[in-house]
């Protein structure tokens, strides 16, 4: 069965809520799955990790997925800087062809219904693409997406006082989408088992580094 991680950045705890919510959704899917959180970069001295007991993701949680769920708030429009960062920490991963063939959704919450949902998850989109990935939004056939804020491009939450408004239908719409990701994760297997290098290395060949592409 498909080994799915959920990586997610919060302060406060709607996306730590959420990550469970998709944590159970995959779960009932048969899936393995694994929640990590990223380190949070601009925490304020009086705050807390909301989910400070989750475990940190790490390069061998990346390598051990055959997909991902990447789930960030909108700050002021743009995804979260801790996301950010553990995307560019792990460039060399991508540019050496690690994550080809993985799967690959995008979520996103914030405080208004206008508050930068759809771009948020458009720039995590377009690192799934960057990374060889094969992106699975939830599409506008999706039949319970307006149940959110109907943003095709990936699930998207407004939030009420801080926490997801409503779980039940969170639950739902999580796994309808999350049933679909899980069942292209796995018929993509025969792919991803052909490796992850699109062409054979030269000997003495050096994968680019961060710096040669920054």
């Amino acid at each position: 069965m498909a080994r799915i991680l959920i990586v997610f950045s919060s302060l406060f705890g709607a996306n730590a809520e959420l990550a469970r919510l998709t944590e159970t959704a995959l779960a009932a899917t048969g899936a393995e799955v694994r929640t990590r959180r990223v380190p949070e970069v601009a925490l304020p001295q009086d705050v807390q990790p909301a989910a400070a007991h989750e475990q940190l993701a790490t390069p061998a949680d990346l390598d051990w997925a055959d997909g991902f769920v990447v789930a960030s708030p909108s700050h002021t429009g743009l995804l979260s800087a801790s996301i950010k960062a553990f995307i560019d920490e792990n460039h060399d991963a991508a540019v050496a062809g690690a994550y080809l063939n993985k799967t690959f959704t995008a979520m996103a919450t914030s405080a208004f219904a206008h508050a930068g949902q759809e771009r948020v998850v458009d720039d995590l989109n377009a690192v799934g693409a960057a990374w060889g990935c094969v992106l699975v939004p939830p599409s506008t056939a999706s039949a319970t997406m307006n149940k959110l804020d109907g943003n095709p491009y990936g699930l998207s939450f407004v939030l009420a006082h801080g926490k997801i408004a409503d779980t039940a239908v969170a639950a739902e719409v999580l796994g309808e989408h999350l049933s679909r990701f899980v069942a292209i994760t796995d018929a993509l297997a025969p792919v991803r088992a052909v490796g992850g290098s699109a062409s054979p290395e030269q000997p003495g060949h050096q994968p680019p580094r961060a710096a040669d592409v920054f």
